[in-house]
């Protein structure tokens, strides 16, 4: 009995197919390498990427944690298949800060990312500054205060103030030691408008870094302190039995030109007099809605009867709003 034969071009097209199966198309490979060439501001990414056969792009993502939130220019690197060497010069780094970085390729087969990686720029991080209140405002004058941790290097400070978020002056600059640890700064603000609002940073040098503190802003005192309306009301209007318990409430309003965290602060003095004799004294404290309320409870001989107390208010003021007396009356006992 005779062998069938395989004819040439059908073992041609078998072994086609089998090769096909064998060769289909897989995403780049990928490699994230060292970084070198690493200064103060500049660093070369290095990777290796294996197209595997299909046309593939890459790029490198990074920045100073693992969300990067920088990428690199993307770049073709053709449809080989071996592992070529790729890298990208970065700059406008900051000193003395650790960054993250990785590669990325894609092709038609899918998209490969390789591992976070880490490097850290010479020389030292940037100062760091946090803006801080403002101290002795008064009509003309006001005292920026900051703390600045020179993180190592000599640096120089200085505040940046005017009517605006975009300032338009500066103080001399003023020097620190090269310590790593935070120094608090201030310095005072001289010829100033009053009852003015004014905005300031703090903003710190050394070498070709720098810091910007946190916008901040102080009002000037007036010259003349404007005199605010108390208004009051004291419940009950009668009560009956001892201990008497009266609540007394209000608000300062007025002087509106005085913005009201600096107008609503301080304290109200309340007292409850039967004649001269000074019955009860409390404090009530100013709130950031101009407010004020507080209880006293007291007892008193007055006799038989029911008995009309004196109540005087009394605002202290502060340095934007002159003092106001207020006096009320209640009664005590049946």
């Amino acid at each position: 009995m005779k062998r069938a034969r395989l004819l040439p071009s059908l073992i041609i097209v078998v072994l086609a197919s089998v090769t096909g199966s064998a060769q289909a198309a897989s995403s780049p490979s990928v490699v994230t390498g060292t970084a070198t060439g690493v200064t103060d501001t500049t660093a070369v990414l290095n990777a290796s990427v294996d197209p595997n056969g299909s046309p593939t792009v890459y790029l490198f993502s990074y920045g100073p944690t693992s969300a990067y939130g920088i990428v690199s220019t993307t770049k073709s690197i053709g449809s080989g298949s071996k592992g070529v060497t790729v890298s990208e010069a970065i700059t406008g780094l900051v000193p003395g800060t650790e960054y993250h970085y990785r590669v990325q390729a894609q092709s038609s087969a899918g998209v490969s990312i390789g591992v976070d990686r880490t490097f850290t720029t010479a020389g030292f991080p940037p100062p760091g500054v946090v803006t801080g209140p403002a101290a002795a405002i008064g009509a003309t004058v006001a005292t920026p205060t900051a703390s600045i941790n020179p993180n190592g290097e000599q640096t120089t400070w200085a505040v940046q103030y005017g009517l605006t978020a975009s300032y338009g002056y500066e103080t001399f600059p003023q020097a620190l030691s090269p310590v790593t640890s935070p120094l608090p700064v201030s310095t005072e603000l001289q010829g100033l408008a009053p009852e003015t609002l004014f905005h300031y940073r703090i903003v710190a040098y050394h070498g070709d870094s720098s810091t910007v503190g946190a916008d901040a802003t102080f009002f000037t005192e007036p010259l003349v302190r404007p005199k605010p309306q108390l208004t009051v009301h004291i419940s009950p209007a009668l009560d009956k039995r001892s201990p008497y318990t009266f609540t007394t409430s209000g608000t300062l309003g007025g002087a509106t030109a005085i913005p009201a965290p600096q107008r609503c602060t301080g304290n109200v003095g309340i007292r409850f007099y039967n004649g001269h004799r000074e019955l009860a004294f409390v404090v009530a404290p100013i709130a950031a809605t101009c407010a004020f309320s507080q209880s006293a409870s007291f007892r008193h001989d007055h006799g038989s009867g029911p008995t009309a107390l004196r109540v005087s208010i009394d605002f202290r003021g502060n340095g934007y709003v002159a003092p106001a007396v207020r006096t009320a009356q209640v009664t005590a006992g049946s």
